[in-house]
């Protein structure tokens, strides 16, 4: 036999159908019998039939989809309104829900009171219950931070991504403790000193920089792509190797590596007309056969050579753990 052909006379028949199960306490094939019915006619009755009876199995976000669809519908009559906002605090859409709530208990007119004071409980009870699972993920992810310097490289490197779920209490909390760490491997240091300027976190702290205890305050520093050193050099670097696409690839990851090695104290070493030398050592090291004749007796480069070799040196320290 052929594939049932659903005519309009067959909505009276799901209704019917519906109304059974319903009488009989089977809500879930009552809901069946009702998507069936809606399928035919999206009959406003039937929504907010459909939306009450999913919203009694738990299934809050078919609820939710099925009565935005009508959402004008539900915000035209108190009732269907207080059938929306429950929906909407059982899908967590806490902000939306507390707007219409303040607006109803505010409404001089509101008729159901009892029912929003109790909707009112209701959002606010799941506004702890969230702080208080918020509060307890923000302990979770600090604790497995704060372990950091125990893993190898490429753990700590993996593991960094969570840091940008904390808040900025446990952003600092960690910052204090992680920023002095010998065991931090320094770009994941630099990674975490870059997130304190984002967040624009006003709070003098200690870095520790190439074995030397430092102070800084992230407040009055940019991250390290916005830093004019980073922007000059980037710059240079793209006029002298513009016509060698493959080895300015190369090139810009070293001086990225470098950048953010020295990072957030970049300018004590890279300081106003080095940028030259600067790029020199930087192809130098990807490109040892380069025909660009260092100026070994110049003491400018051989201040940037040596701090090359010590930001290699420290990253190969690492790289043995």
């Amino acid at each position: 036999m052929g594939e049932q052909i659903d005519f309009p006379k067959n909505f009276s028949m799901y209704m019917s159908q519906v109304m059974t199960n319903l009488q009989e306490g089977n809500i879930v094939h009552a809901i069946d019998c009702m998507k069936k019915a809606y399928a035919i006619k999206e009959d406003d009755s039937l929504n907010i039939l459909m939306v009450s009876s999913l919203l009694q199995v738990e299934e809050y976000e078919e609820a939710l989809l099925l009565a935005e669809s009508k959402h004008k519908f539900y915000e035209a009559d108190e009732k269907r309104l207080l059938i929306y906002i429950e929906i909407l605090i059982e899908n967590n859409q806490m902000l939306k829900a507390e707007k219409y709530l303040n607006d109803q208990l505010a409404d001089q007119n509101t008729q159901y009171l009892d029912s929003w004071l109790r909707l009112e409980n209701k959002l606010n009870l799941r506004k702890e219950m969230q702080k208080k699972a918020t509060q307890k993920e923000q302990e979770k992810i600090f604790r497995q931070l704060y372990s950091l310097p125990s893993l190898n490289t490429l753990e700590q490197f993996s593991k960094m991504k969570d840091v940008y779920q904390l808040s900025n209490s446990h952003l600092i909390k960690l910052s204090e403790q992680l920023l002095v760490n010998p065991y931090l491997h320094p770009l994941v240091r630099a990674t975490l000193f870059s997130l304190l300027t984002e967040r624009e976190i006003d709070k003098p702290l200690k870095y520790l920089w190439f074995g030397e205890m430092k102070t800084i305050n992230p407040l009055n520093m940019l991250s390290i792509d916005k830093k004019p050193t980073t922007i000059i050099l980037f710059k240079e670097l793209e006029e002298v190797l513009s016509k060698n696409p493959s080895l300015y690839e190369l090139a810009e990851n070293e001086l990225n590596t470098l950048l953010l090695m020295l990072y957030p104290f970049e300018e004590e070493i890279v300081y106003s007309g080095s940028e030259n030398e600067w790029i020199e050592a930087v192809i130098k090291v990807i490109n040892p056969s380069d025909t660009t004749q260092l100026n070994e007796d110049n003491t400018k480069q051989i201040s940037i050579n040596n701090w090359v070799n010590k930001i290699h040196d420290e990253l190969l320290r690492f790289e043995a753990q």
